[in-house]
């Protein structure tokens, strides 16, 4: 059994029902149902004012609704209780054989799509049921679509636009949200997130490749408890958006080192998630392959960390370390003044990496100390491996540049 038909079978199953009648049960409906690409709902939930954008490709490079890969929403009239159908069509269904390609796919497509192409793999999965294929897909192409309405609704978002040279005139605007715009934006999200892990897999063919993220995400819904009483497209996960605030000007307040940096600027407190994984693995009796990987996954999280504030420091106005206790390795490393040195005499990395290591070290005991654990003795041998896991990335970056 396939995707579709598992699917339709489960839903089937959970009503006490056979998939004939499920579907039969819940065709009734399709009356309520209209292909949209803007949902006035997003706005106020008791907005009724929706409509469909079928307006060519502009091929332009922009994101409108013209260029989004899938373009249906559909807008339901009376709320959750009649969404099944819809929930099943705008849902992406994978060809793929294994639930780990399903997961993976990238190209994966909704039941929607599959009618509209008259998909041989859809057509199987519905047939597979005991279900005619024709009459469903027949059904299903006479969805009503979305005509732009006669007239707005006084509980949209409303912008009173004034006319040039028309004293006292203006035009009424109102905002109607592209659903399908926030749909597309968030599967691109969402497949950046899965090529993301892939590069980030030692196992995958894709591992080391380059990918991009998108920070600072806000996952949003809309309308009442329920928030299906929007739309079918935000009926789970809602949307994610990109970050709409205004940039931050004032950056945290750095904390200035006077005599050592890790033990001055990093209080050891902000690191106890990582801390507190460092002693999970510590605890671990397994000794192999996969778990000292994972501790340079966390020792690597240290150093990021790490870097983060050592690049603010090196930033700043050249000479700062001047009225500080610093050692000769940790200026080099940190003051601005000393960047064609730190370029050329590498001779400051081991000191900084072997401070690295001893400021590890004390923070897991005042970790430990502090959460009323039995502290974990570490060997030397332990913080050479710390200091040679920041030394590799500190190499990397005087290498380039």
């Amino acid at each position: 059994m396939g995707s579709i038909a598992t699917y339709i079978a489960d839903k089937a199953a959970k009503k006490k029902q056979t998939p004939a009648e499920w579907l039969e049960s819940n065709l009734n409906n399709l009356d309520r149902y209209w292909v949209s690409s803007h949902i006035g709902r997003y706005t106020h939930p008791d907005a009724a004012v929706h409509l469909y954008d079928d307006s060519s490709p502009t091929g332009k490079g922009y994101l409108t609704t013209a260029d989004a890969a899938v373009k249906q929403d559909i807008y339901v009239d009376g709320g959750s209780a009649f969404m099944s159908i819809a929930s099943f069509l705008v849902s992406r269904f994978s060809q793929k054989e294994t639930i780990a390609e399903q997961r993976e796919d990238l190209e994966a497509k909704t039941a929607w799509q599959y009618f509209h192409e008259d998909s041989p793999f859809i057509r199987r999965e519905i047939e597979s049921l005991g279900i005619e294929y024709e009459p469903l897909r027949e059904k299903v192409l006479h969805i009503q679509t979305s005509k732009i309405p006669e007239r707005s609704d006084a509980r949209l978002k409303q912008v009173y636009f004034p006319i040039p040279d028309r004293d006292g005139e203006y035009h009424l605007l109102s905002i109607l949200p592209p659903s399908i715009l926030m749909l597309e934006l968030t599967n691109r999200i969402r497949m950046e997130f899965q090529i993301q892990r892939k590069c980030q897999d030692k196992k995958s063919e894709y591992y080391g490749g380059p990918y991009q993220t998108s920070p600072d995400l806000t996952v949003v819904c809309f309308g009442g408890a329920n928030v299906q009483n929007v739309s079918v497209r935000n009926s789970s996960l809602g949307m994610q958006v990109l970050s709409s605030l205004p940039p931050c000007l004032t950056g945290r307040k750095i904390k200035m080192p006077k005599r050592n940096f890790f033990s001055d600027s990093l209080y050891w407190r902000r690191f106890s998630d990582m801390l507190s994984d460092l002693d999970t693995l510590f605890r671990d009796q397994r000794h192999n392959l996969e778990m000292r990987e994972r501790r340079e996954d966390i020792i690597l999280d240290f150093v990021e960390t790490v870097l983060y504030e050592a690049n603010r420091l090196q930033n700043l106005p050249a000479g700062w370390s001047k009225d500080t206790e610093l050692s000769d390795e940790q200026a080099v490393w940190l003051d601005a003044a000393y960047g064609s040195q730190r370029q050329v005499d590498t001779d400051w990395i081991w000191p900084v990496c072997l401070d690295f290591a001893r400021w590890l070290v004390n923070a897991y005991k005042k970790f430990c100390h502090y959460e009323k654990l039995q502290e974990i003795s570490l060997s030397d041998a332990e913080m050479h491996a710390f200091a040679s896991t920041m030394e590799v990335v500190l190499k990397q970056e005087v290498r380039e540049g």
